[in-house]
């Protein structure tokens, strides 16, 4: 992998994910491709599992994969496969409360080992790993027919899993999940963007 960003934005921007293409291709020495997907749209399928990949318009090697929790949007950007997933923290009141139960339904033991290990610190360890299995199964694009419980993000061969803070939004948990060691994950926020307007149609 040689490429790798990751852009956060407010889910009501709709032309944020266009902007953010743009930028990812620019930064990425393809400004060209940049240029011809401002006229038209880029064009996405879905995999069996539901999985969005572009479709033709020489974006076959870009891989993406985005997700949205209360009014924050982020999509990241590849040179190959990736699985992404995002949780705003102040959106689940209470979830110290239950994240034992349902860490209980969906966590392997040494998930729920990691859980237990800071009583202080449940709830953004209950997010780590909760982003950190969805990033999984978006990542294999097998989706939620994976089962929760079938892996453990700590016993995952030939992948690596990334989870932190958004920097402008700290209440935000997200995990990436990628193929091999890879490059640190850059944030880019909606502001720093200037691409083009234009958006991606489904197919």
């Amino acid at each position: 992998m040689k490429s790798l960003r990751l852009y956060h934005y407010s889910a009501e921007d709709g032309a944020a994910f266009g902007k953010a293409l743009t930028d990812y291709l620019e930064s990425s020495g393809r400004s060209g491709l940049a240029a011809a997907c401002q006229k038209e749209p880029a064009v996405f399928r879905r995999g069996e599992h539901g999985k969005p990949y572009f479709f033709g318009h020489g974006l076959e090697d870009v891989f993406f994969s985005r997700s949205d929790t209360r009014g924050h949007a982020i999509v990241c950007f590849s040179d190959a496969e990736i699985g992404l997933d995002c949780e705003n923290t102040r959106a689940r009141p209470g979830i110290e409360t239950r994240a034992g139960a349902i860490a209980k339904r969906c966590f392997t033991e040494n998930e729920r080992a990691y859980l237990d290990s800071d009583s202080h610190g449940a709830a953004r360890r209950f997010f780590e790993i909760w982003t950190a299995k969805e990033a999984y199964m978006k990542y294999t694009g097998r989706g939620f027919s994976e089962g929760f419980r079938t892996f453990s993000v700590f016993d995952l061969p030939c992948v690596r899993i990334e989870t932190g803070l958004l920097p402008d939004a700290p209440h935000v948990v997200y995990s990436v999940c990628t193929g091999d060691a890879g490059e640190n994950v850059e944030v880019v926020h909606h502001s720093e963007l200037t691409g083009g307007e234009y958006g991606a149609k489904n197919e």
